[in-house]
């Protein structure tokens, strides 16, 4: 493989990787707004004198939508970990990140304890572990 396929390659796992992990970070998000429905749906019981028993049978089609839209986020969101979670990570790619992290930070030992910083707390074998402990073994070795 010539090296221009190799550093194409390389852009496109990138590219890649940083698309799902986006979609991974914006699912909390949206997440979060689901939840805001039950605040809603809160004050929406308090008005149910002003509003009438109308707004009891809506306000319980809305929780069942609301249930069912949180579970199949949940469920999108395992898809693309899991997408991301396969992405092959190469050594070439690993290499060069190392590379431009010593020169990110100021040398070998700062890269480590960024890179360090980085892995923990992060599951083994998620995309992200293996690319941080790749990195980790390419500055240290």
């Amino acid at each position: 493989m010539s090296d221009l396929s190799k550093q194409k390659d390389i852009g496109e796992n990138m590219s890649d990787s940083r698309q799902l992990t986006t979609l991974v970070k914006e699912l909390d998000n949206t997440l979060r707004t689901v939840k805001s429905v039950d605040e809603y749906l809160s004050r929406i019981a308090k008005a149910k004198e002003v509003l009438g028993k109308d707004s009891v049978s809506l306000s319980e089609d809305i929780e069942k939508n609301k249930n069912s839209l949180e579970q199949s986020l949940l469920e999108i969101g395992r898809f693309v970990q899991g997408a991301l979670d396969n992405i092959e990570i190469s050594d070439e790619e690993l290499n060069a990140a190392s590379e431009q992290l010593k020169l990110f930070t100021n040398g070998s030992q700062e890269a480590i304890e960024y890179a360090e910083k980085e892995l923990k707390g992060l599951e083994d074998g998620t995309y992200w572990a293996r690319y941080w402990s790749g990195l980790l073994e390419r500055l240290k070795g």
